[in-house]
């Protein structure tokens, strides 16, 4: 174990009540027994995690599980003067896409600045970080997924962090239909399935936009052959399935933590 405080925000994985009870400044909580469920909380693989636990033995139990999957562990022991703040998590470890994140910078300058408002849709969330940061930016969310496990995930995570996400199970695949003219923003983020781009295209209000980011077929290159070739794009290939639309980013062969892949953030015209 190492001494001392943390360097950065920290995984307390005590019981709720007593991370309730008292906590570091910016902490986290993620109790022992919750780690194999709420994995989608966690920073993408790789990342430091500071890790607190007043019991030696649950705090190696956990540091162990982190490492395991990829984490860079450092184990933290704490005064009870530093564990000054009281009651649920207030910050986050998860983080959404990168591309998302940077697709919203430029819908806001776009709009002067203000705040996000409509409705969007995110298209196979997953756990649903995407999901809930759009929430948080100020859309009223809707996500798909075929997974009602997933789909509980997304519920969850939104829930904790303060917002609301409408979650909807369905098969994009076997019905790649949306409700036309709904969203004004549009998210689809590590997911293809070629039939679904008119209705993405048909999904969207006049103005709304559309943020795409998936694998491109150099990703295939790095080993990663566990992706059909059905599942990788072309070089300009949603550019050109979103043909008369306004193309605000268009990227393809992006290397970003040993994936590749292709970006599109793009405007249907009013």
């Amino acid at each position: 174990m190492h001494d001392g405080g943390a360097s950065g925000p920290i995984l307390d994985v005590r019981p709720e009540a007593a991370f309730a009870a008292g906590h570091a400044a910016g902490a986290v909580n993620i109790p022992l027994e919750a780690l194999a469920a709420r994995t989608h909380e966690l920073p993408p693989k790789g990342a430091a995690i500071d890790l607190f636990d007043d019991d030696p033995d649950v705090l190696a139990i956990a540091a162990y599980v982190l490492r395991n999957r990829g984490y860079a562990v450092r184990e933290v022991s704490l005064p009870p003067s530093e564990l000054c703040e009281s009651g649920p998590s207030r910050a986050r470890l998860w983080q959404p896409s990168p591309f998302l994140v940077e697709a919203l910078e430029c819908i806001r300058a776009r709009a002067g600045g203000g705040a996000a408002t409509g409705r969007a849709l995110d298209l196979a969330c997953g756990g649903g970080r995407d999901a809930a940061y759009l929430a948080l930016a100020g859309y009223a969310v809707e996500a798909i997924d075929v997974l009602p496990d997933a789909l509980e995930r997304a519920r969850d995570l939104a829930r904790r962090s303060g917002v609301h996400v409408e979650t909807i199970q369905q098969d994009l695949e076997a019905s790649p239909v949306l409700p036309a003219a709904r969203y004004d923003l549009v998210s689809v983020l590590r997911f293809l399935h070629r039939p679904l781009l008119p209705a993405i295209r048909q999904a969207l209000v006049p103005g709304g936009f559309v943020v795409y980011e998936t694998f491109h077929r150099r990703d295939a290159e790095g080993g990663h052959r566990a992706l059909k070739p059905s599942h990788l794009l072309e070089d300009g290939e949603l550019a050109a399935a979103l043909e008369g639309f306004e193309l605000l980013i268009v990227r393809d062969g992006v290397a970003r933590r040993g994936r590749v892949f292709s970006q599109l953030l793009a405007r249907r015209r009013v």
